[in-house]
């Protein structure tokens, strides 16, 4: 159980997302990775993450054994008051964030926001968020000690040092093409 905290906690510090309007403010977190706006990798990673959506919440919604720490990915911009979510990487200020403790009843969830938000002001980790289907940017899990899903890390560990790709292939079963 440890050992799956940690690694869920590893993957989330890696893959924080956030496309501000300035690039240099990320210089000051190294957990925080900028990409750009429109960035075809991560489009590519999106589309990948969306195609395996519905298997994905069948899962949540029955989790076979040996699986475990099932997350979702959420686009957050501020707002007046509160936050607003979007899947549209071209908007300004949108910074992905993982939520989990994923609660369902039919079409909407709640979760907890597991990140602590870099450029969003208006929440704050462990903040209950509300969104639907269509709000999820990614998802993972756990499965027997291996993430699946976790699409988005890709673009964020190609563009990274290559040791640093193939320590998380060796300890996280994490492939990217």
């Amino acid at each position: 159980m440890l050992r799956s905290i940690l690694l869920v906690s590893l993957v989330f510090g890696l893959s924080i997302q956030a496309i501000p309007t300035e690039f240099a403010l990320a210089e000051d977190n190294p957990n925080v990775q900028i990409i750009k706006r429109g960035d075809p990798a991560m489009a590519k990673a999106h589309e990948k993450s969306e195609k395996g959506l519905d298997a994905f919440l069948e899962k949540l919604s029955n989790p076979p054994p040996g699986t475990e720490n099932y997350n979702v990915k959420l686009g957050f911009t501020d707002k007046a008051k509160g936050v607003a979510l979007t899947t549209d990487q071209m908007a300004q200020g949108v910074e992905f964030m993982w939520v989990s403790q994923i609660q369902r009843s039919g079409d909407h969830f709640t979760a907890l926001l597991g990140d602590t938000p870099e450029y969003i002001h208006n929440i704050k980790s462990g903040d209950r968020v509300e969104f639907t289907k269509s709000d999820i940017f990614d998802w993972l899990y756990v499965e027997n000690g291996q993430v699946k899903g976790n699409y988005t890390v890709c673009p964020l560990l190609l563009a990274g040092p290559k040791e640093q790709l193939e320590e998380y292939r060796v300890k996280y079963g994490i492939v990217c093409d």
